[in-house]
């Protein structure tokens, strides 16, 4: 196990929640697995856990890389401490280890109703065809009330943006 830099070890010895924020390659994964793997050890269980990333490959990085650490665990844990070890393993592709969207879509899922929204969503990719067509319609449906309102701010925007007669550049500025 590689050493610890003094702000990893300050992340993994914390009580509690944790913010792990640093730029790529600076051993976050590593930082979050070891705090993981440590409370787990101490009798935390990865039903109470949450940990969120940015993208869906670190947050499937960061089950197997846990999944890795903890199997590591058992081959040298008492036998009280293995069966437990075990138990979470078992428990990681359940686990709340995703990212942020996810872990708010399944919030938003679960509790539709308190919030009076149809909890049969999807998630869409920004480079999703229905997404891009979504996306479209309603700038189309944006354009279309500003018009009939003739409103003050839209129509500087128009003469701000437009080019040769036409809305297009300001659209594609809103897609943007």
């Amino acid at each position: 196990m590689p050493e610890l830099t003094s702000q990893q070890k300050a992340a993994v010895e914390s009580g509690g929640r944790v913010i792990v924020s640093a730029s790529a390659g600076s051993g976050k994964t590593f930082v979050m697995i070891e705090k993981l793997t440590r409370a787990i050890e101490a009798g935390a269980d990865l039903d109470g856990i949450l940990a969120v990333t940015f993208t869906k490959k670190a947050a499937a990085q960061m089950k197997d890389k846990l999944r890795s650490a903890l199997i590591s665990r058992v081959e040298r844990a008492d036998e009280s401490t293995k069966a437990r070890l075990k138990a979470q393993i078992a428990k990681i592709p359940s686990a709340n280890i995703s990212t942020i969207h996810s872990f708010c879509a399944r919030l938003l899922r679960t509790y539709f109703y308190a919030l009076d929204i149809d909890g049969g969503f999807d998630i869409m990719a920004d480079d999703d065809a229905v997404s891009k067509d979504l996306q479209s319609r309603a700038v189309d449906s944006l354009f279309e009330r500003r018009y009939e309102t003739d409103d003050p701010e839209f129509l500087h925007l128009l003469k701000r943006f437009s080019k040769k007669r036409s809305d297009e550049s300001l659209r594609g500025l809103v897609l943007e």
